[in-house]
């Protein structure tokens, strides 16, 4: 018996998601480098695109409204400007409220919404090891 393993990388998604509920806001009135070094990050590693991180991260947004059952109607509509680099900076600082914002909704933690989030952009059906 012939054991294959295959590796596997985290999506853009699964590395902004989880990612963004390890990192601490900064304090009021300062730049928020560290996600700026993380969406950097990201993005090389997972080989993402600055033209292709906002759908992406909009598609995030929904994906936690779903998953917590947050009106949709009352959510806050990311606006979205001229500078692709600002728009990605400001939509990470938004989904990092929402994702707070989707497990109170929800009653669970961080680390359980994002689950439920990412089950429902890319349900995983690959597995690591398949046996030959």
């Amino acid at each position: 018996m012939d054991v294959t393993s295959t590796s596997y990388s985290p999506t853009f998604a699964e590395q902004v998601l989880r990612g963004i509920t390890k990192i601490e806001p900064p304090p009021l009135g300062e730049s928020d480098l560290i996600l700026e070094l993380g969406l950097s990050l990201w993005m090389r590693q997972t080989a993402t695109e600055i033209h292709d991180v906002r759908p992406e991260m909009l598609t995030m947004r929904m994906a936690l409204v779903e998953a917590s059952g947050i009106d949709l109607a009352r959510e806050p509509v990311p606006l979205c400007g001229v500078d692709p680099r600002l728009d990605v900076l400001n939509l990470a600082s938004y989904l990092r409220k929402l994702v707070a914002r989707s497990a109170a909704q929800a009653q669970c933690d961080l680390a359980a919404i994002v689950e439920r989030a990412l089950g429902r952009m890319c349900p995983r059906k690959d597995r690591l090891f398949t046996l030959a």
